[in-house]
């Protein structure tokens, strides 16, 4: 009985939600990527149209939102953030692989909590404020960051560095806080989406809100300091 009912969950999953994140990730990802790489004058151009797209949605949050005092402290956030982050990355060591490193394990977590949520379903972590947030969704995303973690590590040096645990636990619970702080503007907003840039996506917060939280804590407390010694 639960084999056939994890089995109609599964069929379940291809549907226009697992479309919009594959889609995101078939833009985004190929984009973030070559601007990583040819850093210079494509990287800044890349956080400049973050920043514009993300502060003009904020800007209208903010016009609709009763929640001012708490929407004005996040734009100061993003703004900080897409602010130094291109400059963090040229004063790091190996930034390419960093910033790589980070963007797909942000992107896995998002991707398998996802899969793990509606395949296993189970309590949800804030039924009030995100439906779709699930106790066994976030565990199959960390689970899968951990593993991203373990192969990447032995491919790389024949190694498992079982400390990078943490490092995992950090990103996985900094993206969903992330997701979830946006999910409380929007809730208090009574928006179901940041802004309309992408047809049937929402706006462009909707699919950048976990990576914000996540860049705001490695420029405070820095990467590279954490990956080598945490």
């Amino acid at each position: 009985m639960v084999n056939n009912s994890i089995y109609s969950n599964f069929r379940s999953l291809f549907n226009i939600e697992l479309a919009k994140r594959l889609l995101s990730a078939i833009i985004f990802v190929p984009v973030f990527v070559f601007s990583l790489y040819q850093g210079g004058i494509f990287l800044i151009s890349l956080f400049i149209f973050f920043f514009i797209i993300i502060l003009s949605e904020l800007v209208i949050i903010f016009k609709l939102s009763n929640l001012k005092i708490g929407v004005a402290v996040y734009i100061l956030l993003v703004t900080y953030t897409l602010s130094l982050s291109p400059f963090y990355y040229f004063s790091l060591d190996n930034n390419f692989f960093i910033f790589i490193y980070l963007l797909f394990s942000l992107w896995i977590f998002d991707t398998f909590s996802y899969l793990g949520g509606n395949i296993f379903r189970g309590k949800k972590i804030f039924p009030k404020l995100s439906k779709g947030k699930t106790y066994s969704g976030s565990i199959t995303g960390f689970i899968a960051v951990c593993l991203f973690n373990l192969f990447l590590t032995y491919y790389l040096y024949s190694k498992i560095y079982f400390n990078l645990f943490i490092l995992a636990l950090i990103i996985c619970t900094l993206s969903f806080l992330g997701d979830a702080i946006v999910s409380f503007i929007k809730r208090r907003s009574d928006l179901k989406d940041t802004g309309s840039l992408f047809i049937g996506h929402g706006g462009f917060l909707d699919r950048m809100d976990s990576f914000i939280l996540v860049f705001f804590f490695f420029i405070i407390f820095d990467i590279h300091t954490l990956i080598l010694y945490v």
